[in-house]
């Protein structure tokens, strides 16, 4: 039969939290905007510092601090949830064609070469051999 073949484990980075897709969401829109935080923070009725913190991920704001956020964004609460839901959804699916790209490449590394001077090529007996585009 074909020789089993060990894949190492995947290593995977941890998944992104809500709380920083949303920080990149409100800074992406705030620069967007040509606004600086002091006037969003400001018109929001929050500390610049906490702001900050929001939009680096670092603290989860309350709903009604992210409604007050959004609002001085312009922003209605329900594009803001769209758009780190796409966000996140984007990250996911690098992240799956990441592994499985990884996969691929420990699985095709694992397998024998072919000969050199165009000699006929066949898997061992029983072998299968695994083609990607």
């Amino acid at each position: 039969m074909g020789e089993l073949v060990e894949l190492q484990p995947i290593r995977r980075r941890p998944k992104p939290l809500w709380r920083e897709a949303l920080g990149e969401v409100l800074r992406r829109e705030r620069l967007g905007q040509e606004r600086i935080l002091t006037e969003v923070a400001t018109v929001a009725g929050v500390s610049p510092q906490y702001l900050s913190e929001i939009e680096r991920g670092r603290k989860e704001p309350s709903s009604e601090v992210l409604g007050a956020v959004t609002e001085a964004l312009g922003l209605e609460l329900h594009d803001v949830v769209r758009r780190v839901g796409a966000s996140l959804e984007a990250r996911h699916e690098t992240a799956r064609r990441e592994a499985e790209r990884r996969t691929l490449v420990e699985l095709a590394q694992a397998l024998p070469t072919a000969p050199r001077g165009g000699a006929e090529f066949a898997p061992p007996q029983g072998g299968v051999y695994l083609l990607a585009a």
